[in-house]
């Protein structure tokens, strides 16, 4: 059984948020942000594994992370401002419905691995000494 898995992500904690096939709301839970955490609440998910959440600083360790975990993993850049109640629990299962339904609009495509050359050779490499 499908289940669509959207987490609202920040540096301390994450909010992981499943919703069934037929939008059922099944669980939401709030994890510590580390990779064991995360790799434990998402793999007690039982059933094929869709998961989503938005760009941010965590998106591409979580990419690398949870990919494995689900038959897909979706980027997202962030979406408009909604009017009304605002919390990480709606904003997770907002991002689960959307992938349920297939209503994401800014998908961020992520390989694993597929900036890291041009990442390590853009990075400053210190000398120890400045010349001016």
């Amino acid at each position: 059984m499908d289940r669509y898995i959207g987490i609202d992500a920040h540096s301390a904690s994450c909010t992981i948020a499943v919703v069934g096939p037929t939008g059922r709301r099944i669980s939401s839970q709030v994890i510590e942000t580390n990779g064991k955490s995360l790799v434990g609440a998402v793999g007690a998910v039982p059933g094929t594994r869709h998961i989503i959440f938005e760009e941010g600083n965590l998106a591409t360790w979580m990419y690398e992370l949870l990919s494995p975990l689900g038959k897909e993993s979706v980027v997202v850049g962030f979406s408009k401002k909604r009017r009304g109640p605002k919390s990480d629990a709606i904003d997770a299962f907002g991002l689960s419905e959307s992938l349920r339904i297939g209503s994401f609009e800014n998908q961020v495509y992520k390989k694993v691995g597929e900036f890291a050359d041009l990442a390590e050779l853009a990075r400053p490499k210190s000398t120890g000494s400045f010349m001016y």
